[in-house]
């Protein structure tokens, strides 16, 4: 078994002198040693505090605020006491020798470490948000009239189409006397929202599609009126006018988007939810087909 070292221990001496000296050395060696462990301790404890930063930066943030708050506090009773004519030099060597300002210190290094990332990282998100506005460009006036205006058109293909199935579909809108209503419409409230949804979207189509001779206001319009014979027409008409602002739309979003414009990526987005709810509209009525075709062919069977 280890014997156990007592450095403070004294081995008796006749010699007075000799046991005095003995004494001494052991309690300076107790006192080496009992320093030692507390500075290795405080050494850990600062160790710990530095991983603690690393993982929560915000933690530290908070600890920042808090310290700020400590320093001028400590500064200020450093200042009171001073005031009460104690010496100086002796306060700074008791400060100095404290081993609570020791620590305060080292905290003071750590947060203006933590100031300073904080800075550099405000600094380069801001640097970055700004590189990001001087590549950007304001879309000319014109284009974003143009923008409007076919995005104005195809809201419009969508209300009249919803107007009809509002209203039964299609079918309700064909023969002789569904045609009569349009004709006439001072005698039918359907007839009349009708025609103003066709000549509205007849109207927006004629300006966004201008130039193109079968996309006049008098042609589009006409086409878009039921016959006694069926509304196939009609139907293949909104279509088409639906398919054509469609590419009207892609071509003035790919414009902006290679000038990077301000507003193409709302353009785009906006663009692709009208398309997917053109195709999950298309999907709901073919799986309606479906079923009406298979509830048939089983009343048949029957």
């Amino acid at each position: 078994m280890a014997s156990w070292f007592n450095p403070r221990a004294v081995t008796y001496n006749s010699n007075p002198y000799l046991v005095a000296q003995s004494g001494a050395i052991g309690d300076t060696l107790y006192k080496l040693y009992m320093d030692a462990r507390a500075n290795k301790q405080e050494q850990d404890k600062q160790n710990e505090l530095k991983r603690q930063f690393e993982v929560n930066f915000a933690e530290n943030q908070r600890q920042f605020n808090e310290n700020n708050n400590l320093q001028k506090q400590q500064h200020q009773d450093l200042q009171d006491y001073r005031n009460k004519n104690i010496e100086i030099t002796q306060n700074q060597n008791d400060f100095n020798n404290n081993l609570n300002l020791q620590k305060f210190y080292l905290e003071q290094q750590k947060l203006k470490e933590n100031q300073r990332q904080f800075n550099e990282t405000l600094t380069r998100e801001l640097n970055n948000d700004l590189d990001l506005a001087i590549k950007q460009k304001n879309m000319p006036v014109s284009e974003q009239k143009d923008l409007k205006n076919v995005f104005t058109a195809l809201n419009q293909v969508d209300e009249l189409q919803n107007y009809v199935d509002k209203k039964g579909g299609w079918d309700k809108f064909g023969g002789v006397y569904d045609r009569f209503k349009t004709l006439w419409p001072n005698i039918s409230q359907d007839g009349a929202n009708y025609n103003a949804l066709a000549s509205n979207l007849a109207t927006s189509t004629s300006e966004v599609l201008k130039g193109q001779g079968k996309f006049n206001y008098e042609k589009i319009n006409q086409d878009l009126e039921p016959s006694i014979v069926g509304t196939q027409k009609a139907q293949s008409t909104l279509n088409e006018t639906q398919k054509m602002l469609i590419n009207r739309a892609d071509e003035l979003i790919k414009l902006a988007e290679s000038q990077n414009y301000y507003g193409a990526n709302e353009a785009r987005e906006n663009l692709n939810n009208i398309k997917s709810k053109i195709e999950n509209k298309a999907k709901n009525d073919e799986k309606t087909t479906n079923d009406l075709f298979n509830q048939n062919t089983i009343m048949m069977k029957r």
